[in-house]
């Protein structure tokens, strides 16, 4: 994947941690920084660009969250991997 395209979709998944996941409420406060999750975009850019299976996505998620020690996100895993699922990008595995 050229490096333009791999900023962008780490951006995008991101937007997706912040707007959707957002298991520690980031989007609650303003003031919070918004780079609280990037600490987990590689390994979930990896899992998209490698195919990796909605289960290996939802899994990896639960393990971020008992990692965070918060609670779950008001968001189901299914629809932030769905969310996660809607970025695009050329050459996307096809699941």
């Amino acid at each position: 994947m050229p490096k333009e395209e791999s900023r962008e979709v780490r951006c995008a998944i991101r937007r997706v941690f912040v707007e959707v996941w957002d298991p520690i409420r980031v989007m609650d406060d303003p003031t919070w920084p918004r780079d609280e999750y990037d600490g987990y975009i590689g390994d979930v850019f990896e899992l998209l660009v490698a195919g990796g299976s909605d289960q290996e996505i939802e899994e990896y998620l639960v393990r971020a969250e008992e990692r965070m020690g918060m609670g779950r996100s008001n968001a189901s895993h299914q629809q932030v991997v769905s969310a996660l699922r809607g970025i695009s990008w050329s050459n996307k595995p096809a699941l």
